[in-house]
């Protein structure tokens, strides 16, 4: 017994001794595992842990002559453990009280920033930049955690403290994923539907070549099929169709004017375009009057868990935003923009400017030969004065008392204007332009079951245009300018629609839609040219007025295999035209496995309103469009039958979509076309159009390419405007385009390069051009043009990239999300002309061959055309543009 407590009572000693011996330990970044070694070798304790607690974790420490009660807590502070000392002999080594994670969109695999995790009642924390988050609480056990963000759905889990970081998946909208057969079918927040719809996620929209902000008419010219002649962020063109012939619609605002400065910058605040859905064809029957695409954009429809915020300042305006819940059922949103180019000229306007206000170049004929023309005309940015800038500010109210109901209010103010003057030789030249958009709309969804839903809105809009044309001249010959001329061109637009739509999902893979539109349009044009000098005054216009009545109805068949086909009427009448239409419209998507989806679609669609090209009596002569109605006299309707279809190859990373069209257009003329050449008389014609589109996309990790081509054969049919031919390659007809993007994210950063390339558009060549010496002893060339758009411009190419570094910037214990970007457009330089005008008039001339201005009496083949001017657009120099943007 004596020995036993002898024997104790060493053991006790000696462990005594290990406990207070001084320990010298120097380590450096090294493995916590080899440190608890050492340390176990020199004292005779155990360390207790999981290996997978103590992986990846290293120590640097240099201490003389310390106790293990004095190391343990540096080791803990390095380690982020906690190291419990258990006995004289064991420390236990634990995580500390840490719930922890990483989260990724489920289909791309990349991080979340943002993600709302809600711990309790008591706790939630968001995800850092890079998808991760972690909670540390004495009080936390195994805790139900909540994952909650924006388009995706909520997701629930158990997470258990001390846990490994796992990560988690949260995937897209399951509503909204039931449509979509492909994620990312350009770059990620553009994907494909299975009606063969565009779908737009401003929120989830990567980096793309040449831009800074997300900006939805920039971006969807990405899309095969989509692009513009003039760089604009307004002059779109689907698939052969004039920009007048696509139906935009904001918050179910239908909008008649979308861009500023010309059609440069686009009037959808980047912040303001949450979602946006585009039809290339394959259109439902709930839409009308146009006969070309639908772009459907919305501002969106989710009440913030919290307060919203953004602001951010680039090359040509600020711009800001909040979204704030005014309970657990209402919110609202508020965005303002407003360009600062009257106050501050940046490189970046200074290269927009650059093209807008240059408007002449050398001109030649057929042969090379350079034309001199005498115009006083040559106006540019160094020769002129201009004024610039616009403000656009939206709104929006959401309600959702209960699950069964959402109503929403929405409005939209735009504002364009500028003031230009230019003196040239002894005429002083004042332009004034200013352009507005109003618009309300109201929207309620009714859902009485899971099968059945109701909608019905209201809208209002309001589309105002007026420029004016001041020419200041010394009429007199006394030194003294006078107001010797005043052109004016003014268009104002009122509509009014209401929409009823009624969804009935029989079984689970039918469905029955049927509706009713009612809308209202009333439109006045004036045209005025006044000479004070000589009391003379030139006026015409149009004021008119159109009511739509139509009912539309589809039935869809849901293949078990993710297929479909649609079936659509719609039956329409326009007062305008005093006519009855019908449109069918057939669209089918059906897959040969996994792997291949075959496509077509077929549809007759009517338009009762476009925009005539005006170039007489305006300066700039850029944004001349002025929207008429239909009368089935001088304007007619303009219809459309169409065919598509084709092949979509989607595996794993790679995309392959090829698509084949075919369009028959009719109801066009000249007024409307806007040719290069002037041209008398109006005359009407039809169009065809055969092309074909083609995407090719893959991704490979955090590294995406894509290319697409557009082959088109666009042909105008205008028997009485050229005998021979009376077919010609249409205003439009861009033979071929291709563009190749790339785009690559490397944690923080994400870069983007992109180059475009297209043939020419056509113009109409001068074949001879000769100086005449007319009755005032002046200048008066005689010019003989070729066929009609026998000619084409240069070919167009350019190159363009963009960079972004996103970052947190901490205001106490808050972090604020915020980013940098820079963007460079034609990073050669290269400048070529985009097109091309004559301004030109018929006058008789004499016997000896001399022009007689005012001479009466002669038939129209006695008149020769002389030319006055040629006016030329071009390209967009090198263009910087840069951003900051934070949010909150």
């Amino acid at each position: 017994m004596n020995q036993r407590l002898m024997l104790i009572a060493a053991l006790f000693v000696s462990a005594l001794c290990y406990t207070q011996e001084k320990l010298t330990v120097t380590y450096t970044n090294t493995p916590l595992k080899e440190v608890l070694l050492d340390i176990e070798s020199k004292t005779g304790i155990l360390f207790s842990y999981s290996q997978d607690v103590i992986a990846s974790k290293t120590i640097t420490i240099s201490q003389q002559e310390t106790s293990i009660d004095d190391l343990l807590p540096v080791l803990s502070i390095q380690s982020d453990l906690i190291f419990e000392k258990v006995s004289t002999k064991q420390v236990i080594i634990t995580q500390k009280k840490v719930i922890c994670g990483y989260v990724f969109d489920s289909d791309t695999n990349t991080a979340l920033p943002y993600v709302t995790v809600i711990i309790n009642a008591d706790l939630n924390t968001t995800t850092d930049d890079n998808g991760y988050f972690s909670v540390q609480d004495s009080s936390l056990a195994t805790e139900n955690v909540k994952l909650s963000f924006i388009g995706y759905d909520d997701k629930e889990m158990v997470i258990k403290v001390g846990d490994p970081c796992q990560n988690i998946q949260l995937d897209p909208l399951s509503s909204a994923l039931d449509e979509v057969v492909v994620l990312g079918y350009v770059t990620s927040g553009i994907d494909r539907n299975k009606d063969g719809s565009i779908s737009l996620d401003s929120d989830k929209l990567g980096i793309l070549p040449g831009l800074v902000s997300p900006d939805i008419s920039q971006s969807i010219q990405l899309i095969p099929g989509i692009s513009t002649l003039d760089e604009s962020a307004t002059g779109i063109q689907i698939r052969g169709g004039s920009p007048d012939q696509n139906l935009i619609l904001y918050d179910d605002i239908k909008l008649y004017n979308t861009g500023y400065f010309y059609g440069m910058f686009s009037l959808f605040n980047p912040f303001a375009t949450k979602t946006a859905t585009i039809f290339r064809s394959g259109t439902s029957a709930s839409y009308g009057d146009r006969i070309s695409g639908i772009i459907d954009i919305s501002s969106g429809e989710d009440i913030p868990q919290n307060i919203e915020g953004g602001f951010e300042i680039d090359g040509l305006a600020i711009n800001g935003y909040v979204k704030a819940p005014l309970s657990e059922k209402t919110a609202v949103y508020a965005f303002a923009r407003r360009s600062y180019a009257d106050v501050l000229e940046t490189p970046t306007y200074i290269s927009y400017a650059d093209k807008i206000f240059t408007n002449f170049g050398v001109a030649r004929d057929v042969n090379g030969n350079v034309l001199e023309l005498e115009t006083d005309d040559d106006f540019s940015r160094d020769t002129s004065n201009n004024d610039f800038s616009f403000t656009d500010v939206n709104a929006k109210f959401i309600v959702k008392p209960n699950a069964k109901n959402s109503i929403s209010l929405s409005g939209l103010y735009t504002r364009n204007r500028l003031d230009f003057d230019f003196t040239g030789g002894e005429e002083l030249v004042v332009d004034s332009l200013i352009t507005q958009n109003k618009g309300a709309s109201i929207n309620w969804k009714y859902t009485s079951s899971d099968t059945y839903q109701q909608k019905l809105t209201a809208y209002f809009a309001e589309y105002n245009s007026f420029y004016q044309n001041d020419e200041i001249k010394d009429e007199t010959d006394d030194g003294i300018l006078d107001l010797a001329e005043i052109n004016i061109r003014k268009n104002d637009i009122l509509d009014l629609g209401l929409k009823f739509t009624s969804s009935l999902a029989i079984k689970e893979t039918q469905k029955l839609t049927l509706g009713y539109e009612l809308s209202y349009t009333d439109l006045d044009i004036v045209i005025s040219k006044e000479n004070p000098v000589d009391a003379e005054f030139e006026s015409s216009g149009q004021d008119d007025e159109n009511l739509q009545n139509a009912l539309f109805g589809e039935y869809t068949f849901n293949f078990k295999n993710k297929g479909f086909i649609n079936a659509g009427l719609r039956l329409v009448h326009y007062s305008s035209l005093d006519e009855f239409l019908i449109e069918p419209r057939v669209n089918l998507e059906y897959p040969l496995g996994d792997r291949f989806r075959v496509k077509t679609a077929v549809e007759r669609r009517n338009q009762p309103i476009s925009q005539l090209v005006e170039f007489n009596h305006t300066e700039l002569r850029l944004e001349n469009e002025l929207w008429r109605l239909s009368d089935d006299q001088q304007f007619p309707l303009l219809s459309s039958n169409q065919i598509s279809g084709g092949l979509l190859y989607h595996y794993k990373n790679l995309n392959i979509d090829i698509d084949a069209y075919y369009k028959e257009l009719d109801g066009l003329t000249t007024f409307t076309s806007g040719f290069s050449n002037p041209l008398e008389n109006l005359e009407e014609g039809d169009s065809t159009i055969k092309g074909v589109d083609v995407l090719l996309k893959y991704r490979w990790d955090n590294y995406k390419i894509w290319t697409g081509y557009t082959y088109n054969d666009i042909t105008f049919q205008f028997p009485n405007l050229a005998a021979t031919p009376f077919e010609f390659p249409g205003n439009n007809d861009i033979t071929h385009s291709f563009r190749i993007s790339n785009t690559l994210q490397l944690e923080k950063w994400q870069f983007s390069l992109g180059w475009q390339f297209r043939t020419g558009k056509p113009i109409t060549p001068v074949n001879s051009y000769v100086i005449e010496i007319d009755a005032d002893g002046e200048n008066a060339g005689v010019v003989n043009f070729g066929s009609v758009n026998s000619d084409k411009l240069p070919d167009f190419h350019r190159l363009d990239a963009s960079i972004l570094y996103d970052f947190a910037i901490k205001t106490g214990n808050n972090r604020l999300k915020a980013q940098l970007g820079l963007s460079f457009l034609n990073i050669y330089d290269r400048i070529k002309p985009l097109n091309l005008i004559y301004k030109a008039e018929r006058k008789p001339l004499d016997d000896g061959g001399i022009a007689v201005p005012g001479t009466t009496g002669s038939t129209p083949e006695e008149l020769e055309v002389i030319l006055e001017q040629v006016i030329q657009r071009f390209s967009l120099g090198f263009t910087p543009n840069a951003v900051f943007r934070i949010f909150f």
